[in-house]
Formats: C-alpha cells, sequence, structure tokens
C-alpha cells in the first residue's frame, strides 16, 4: 500500500503548520474554511476572505488540455470554502505561475474563469500571470485563487450555532474534487490505479454556493464543512463546538467505485484521511430543517450521513 505521506504530501506537518501560526497570531480565523473581517463602515456584515489552489491535479488536467476544468477547480476550491461562512462571493483574483507563457493555455484557463464565476454573481477583478523559469517545470504551470465576500453578521454560519441532536447532511461529491492527487497519480503511474478510475478522478469539482448561500438567507442551516485535504473527519471537526461531538456513519456514504478501489489501494484509515470519500459538503442543521436542505440540494443527492451528540469522550469526532 501507498500512502499520502509517500507520495509527497504530510497532512501532520500541515497541521503543524497551523497550529503554529495559529498560536502566534492568536485569531479564531486560522484553521476556518475563510476569514471575516469587521469593517466600522459597514457595521452589519463581515467580509469574508480565502484562497486555495488546485494542487497536483492541474498536471493531468492540462495535459490533457482541460483547461476549464482547472477553472472550474479552482473557484471550487475557493467558493466551497467561503460559503461555509454562509457568505455570498464578490469578487476573485487569480494568480497564474508558468515556466514559459502558452498564450493558448492561460486565455483558456482565464475566460473559463470568469464564465463560470458569472454562475455566483462573482466577478473577476484581476489577477497576476508570472513566468518562473528557474521555479517551474518546463511544461508546467500552477494556478491559485483569492475570494472575497460578503455576509450578514446575524447570518454567519460557525459551530456556535451547532445543537446537540442536530443532522449532519452529505452532499455528494463528483469524486475527490482536488484533493489526494499526489497519491492518485502516484497510484496510477505505479499501475495499480486503471486509466477508466484515473480519469473519472479527473472530473471537475461540485461547486454548492448557489443552494448553500439560498439556505443561509432561510436560515436553514446552522454550520457547513468542505471536505477537502484531511478528509470528512479533519474538516468536519472543524464545525463542531468543543462540548459536542460529530458522530459520522460510514454505511451511509453513497458508494463510488473510484473510492472502492482507493480505499483497497491505499487502506481504510489513509483513504478516510486523505479523501473525501464521496461526501464533498457536510451541513449542520436542527431535524425540522432537514427537509428543506434535502429539497434546495436535490441536484447532489443528500442524504443524513451522522449526528450531533454530547462530547462524552473527550473527541469532537468519531465514526459510528
Amino acid at each position: 500500500m501507498i500512502s499520502y505521506k509517500e507520495s509527497g504530501v504530510s497532512i501532520e506537518n500541515g497541521d503543524l503548520l497551523t497550529e503554529i501560526i495559529r498560536k502566534d497570531m492568536k485569531t479564531d480565523n486560522i484553521g476556518n474554511f475563510a476569514g471575516l473581517y469587521e469593517h466600522p463602515y459597514i457595521p452589519e456584515y463581515y467580509l469574508a476572505g480565502c484562497t486555495d489552489g488546485v494542487g497536483t491535479k492541474v498536471i493531468p488536467l492540462s495535459q490533457r488540455k482541460k483547461y476549464e476544468t482547472i477553472a472550474i477547480d479552482l473557484i471550487a476550491m475557493n467558493l466551497n470554502d467561503l460559503i461555509c461562512t454562509g457568505a455570498k462571493p464578490l469578487f476573485f483574483l487569480d494568480y497564474f505561475a508558468t515556466n514559459t507563457l502558452n498564450v493558448e493555455a492561460a486565455s483558456a484557463f482565464i475566460l473559463a474563469l470568469r464564465k463560470e464565476l458569472e454562475k455566483y454573481g462573482c466577478t473577476l477583478l484581476g489577477g497576476e500571470t508570472a513566468e518562473l523559469g528557474d521555479l517551474v517545470k518546463e511544461g508546467h504551470f500552477d494556478v491559485g485563487g483569492f475570494m472575497t465576500g460578503i455576509v450578514r453578521k446575524d447570518k454567519v454560519l460557525k459551530k456556535e450555532n451547532v445543537k446537540e441532536g442536530d443532522v449532519i447532511i452529505a452532499l455528494k461529491s463528483s469524486g475527490p474534487h482536488s484533493n489526494g492527487y499526489s497519491l492518485i497519480r502516484k497510484l496510477h503511474d505505479s499501475g495499480l490505479l486503471n486509466d477508466e478510475l484515473f480519469e473519472a478522478a479527473l472530473e471537475p469539482t461540485y461547486i454548492y454556493a448557489n443552494e448553500v448561500i439560498s439556505l443561509t438567507e432561510r436560515g436553514a442551516v446552522h454550520a457547513a464543512a468542505n471536505i477537502t485535504g484531511g478528509g470528512i473527519e479533519g474538516n468536519l471537526v472543524r464545525s463542531i463546538p468543543e462540548h459536542l461531538c460529530a458522530v459520522v456513519y460510514k454505511n451511509k456514504i453513497i458508494k463510488q467505485p473510484l473510492f472502492e478501489e482507493l480505499q483497497k489501494l491505499a487502506g481504510e484509515d489513509e483513504a478516510y484521511k486523505t479523501f473525501n470519500m464521496g461526501v464533498g459538503l457536510c451541513l449542520i442543521t436542527d431535524t425540522a430543517r432537514k427537509d428543506a436542505v434535502f429539497e434546495t440540494c436535490k441536484a447532489y443527492e443528500p442524504f443524513v450521513i451522522g449526528e450531533v451528540v454530547k462530547n462524552e469522550k473527550n473527541t469532537n469526532f468519531c465514526f459510528g
């Protein structure tokens, strides 16, 4: 079996860095899906901001000239984080770093960004293109994104809203989204993951923004968690207060052939720590609003994946 660490990525080191920064900066924003900024000019609102990239999924996508997918993935990695605060997107900026500028690739990517952002009422405000011949490998490029949004203070999604007895609703993912591709690529390059499943792993990331924003405006959701690197546990705990525990039932998860195979190849613990395992986003709400969430998010085959109980075992998360 090949682990994520053996493929070149350490989740533990990432968590350690976050904790070091959190202690030094002494702010609640560190470790959240997006940061909240308060300004006296808009006393009833927070500005929300986040940044993210697509990771090494860019490599097979660019080789296949799937520039639109790269654009969608970049927006998704930012917007799915932003909506975990309940914020609506305002504007987006991109960073395109390459060895030598390929105008066809760069223009296709940027035009796709603008087109996709329009679906969510978000403006492509600007960006930066950098040629870094001594830093980026020939024939390769990397992308990053920066998103700003706005949310009313009385509408913020946060763990403090979560209550004992709440249900945890999962929205289906389109695949691994944009996480774990150093391991996926290594498994494929080693001949362990077949071409069909590898191609399935390159599907664009689902973007849940319009549905979650609608639910937020109606007060139908308490908190949300974007399931990215670190898997279900590593992300869901960010939306659970200390005195409560999220209980998640693996047997409730909609099975996808790709994740079944990844679990066989990497082992169950490693797979659940690295991949979303078919769960793209978790929404936490009370039972009375469950039907509203199901109806609004029906495109993503919502299902109850768990519940919130008292923290009686000194843990914020457990698999049931």
